[in-house]
């Protein structure tokens, strides 16, 4: 009985500790996927705005928010890309 008890006891540990893995592969996939989709949108944005690309690759998580945050607002294009400039300097 005890046995029985420890065996199933070790299998419902196992269980969850391998959802809780799945869970956190796929949230960090997920995660992944999203910064990629944000900065496929920023370069186009980028592109329109006449500023390089190859600036994205060294921007933070937090300076890429704060530049999608610029586009859209209401600012006209030559602040936005005045302010957009700015953040990319302070990399």
């Amino acid at each position: 009985m005890i046995r029985t008890v420890t065996a199933l006891a070790t299998a419902a540990t196992l269980s969850f500790s391998g959802m809780a893995f799945a869970e956190a592969h796929m949230s960090a996939s997920s995660m992944n996927e999203g910064y990629n989709m944000l900065q496929t949108a920023l370069m186009s944005d980028f592109d329109r705005l006449g500023i390089p690309t190859d600036t994205m690759d060294d921007l933070t998580l937090g300076q890429i928010a704060a530049i999608k945050s610029i586009l859209e607002s209401d600012d006209d294009e030559n602040q936005t890309k005045v302010q957009i400039e700015a953040i990319i300097a302070n990399n």
